[in-house]
């Protein structure tokens, strides 16, 4: 019909004005500089998507790469971030971008492929982690990070530093703390530290947001696993007494919950208490400064069995309420019974 005609020629003249300026813009990352190709950018997002737009979005960043592979110095850090926020990449689709931002330390452009891809493999995943734990606090001041996830939790910031160890170990232990009934005297030692260690953060908020992308990040344990072997013993303590203090956060809620717009949940910190301690244990153990932090742990498991315990142990005789009621309802004749709970 003349109708539908004009559609096809209407969508043919659309595709005409937009072809070109994405040529154009092909053509100006070749030779152009980096603040020409924003330019140009700006001009092609701002005309409507066609059908292909995923595919040509596809294609800009692998040019971007492209010249950036060829010139080391040339790294169009803004025209990429618009890219990333335009929702239709992924790790599969450009995967030498954070490939990248790895070799630049580019925590920023990170944290925003951690939000936004969904099919990041999990080696990619522990280099961002090795960054995240490595980088100074003077770096990340600099760098702009978003913070939602943190807004109300680290209101205080512990220092990152190793206190240097002044006296021989065994095994990371001294032979005077060999008998577990010391293990409780040293968590009971010094309660104003403790207290204080329960309530500050020890990493800056930055840090901290960077932390919780990598709580959010999909992974499959089975692959996992072998790269976290591969992190320093230092940052894995560090990364575990974060873990530990966002526990502790937890816990002061009824909803077990933190606050932020997109904090990590409860499953997510004790799945990675639990995969780092599996894949690092062994190191982590000899290390004099995780020795307070994994008989935190320890003493925390021990106090879940025994709530588990006995909570069970009510279940049990709730159940036996309800069927003495049951009964009581089925017997026309008047009658005393004592129940033993325990």
């Amino acid at each position: 019909s003349e109708q539908s005609k004009r559609i096809l020629r209407r969508r043919k003249t659309e595709v005409n004005i937009q072809n070109p300026a994405s040529k154009q813009l092909l053509s100006a990352i070749k030779k152009d500089s980096e603040k020409h190709i924003e330019e140009e950018l700006c001009k092609f997002l701002a005309i409507k998507p066609t059908p292909d737009f995923n595919t040509i979005i596809g294609d800009i960043v692998s040019e971007l790469l492209g010249r950036h592979k060829a010139e080391p110095s040339f790294y169009p850090r803004n025209s990429l971030m618009q890219l990333i926020q335009t929702h239709v990449l992924s790790h599969s689709l450009c995967p030498g971008l954070m490939e990248a931002a790895l070799e630049k330390a580019d925590v920023q452009m990170l944290q925003l492929c951690l939000q936004q891809f969904p099919d990041i493999p999990e080696s990619v995943t522990c280099a961002c982690l090795k960054i995240f734990l490595s980088i100074s606090d003077g770096s990340l001041q600099e760098a702009e990070i978003n913070m939602e996830s943190v807004s109300d939790y680290s209101d205080s910031v512990q220092e990152e530093k190793m206190e240097e160890q002044t006296e021989v170990l065994h095994n990371g232990f001294n032979a005077e703390e060999e008998n577990c009934g010391n293990c409780d005297q040293e968590l009971n030692k010094k309660p104003q530290d403790a207290a204080e260690e329960t309530m500050s953060c020890p990493v800056i908020p930055k840090r901290a947001a960077l932390l919780n992308a990598i709580l959010h990040s999909a992974y499959s344990e089975m692959f996992l696993l072998p790269h976290l072997k591969d992190i320093p013993a230092q940052h894995v303590t560090l990364f575990l007494q974060y873990l530990y203090f966002l526990y502790l956060k937890c816990s002061e809620n009824a909803t077990m919950t933190l606050p932020g717009l997109h904090p990590p949940t409860l499953n997510q910190i004790m799945d990675w208490i639990c995969l780092l301690l599996d894949a690092n244990f062994t190191v982590v153990v000899m290390i004099p400064e995780a020795k307070r932090l994994l008989l935190s742990l320890y003493k925390f498991v021990k106090s879940q069995i025994c709530i588990c315990s006995e909570l069970n142990k009510i279940e049990v005789s709730f159940r036996e309420l309800q069927k003495l009621n049951q009964e009581k309802n089925n017997r026309e004749l008047y009658s005393i019974e004592v129940l033993e709970l325990f």
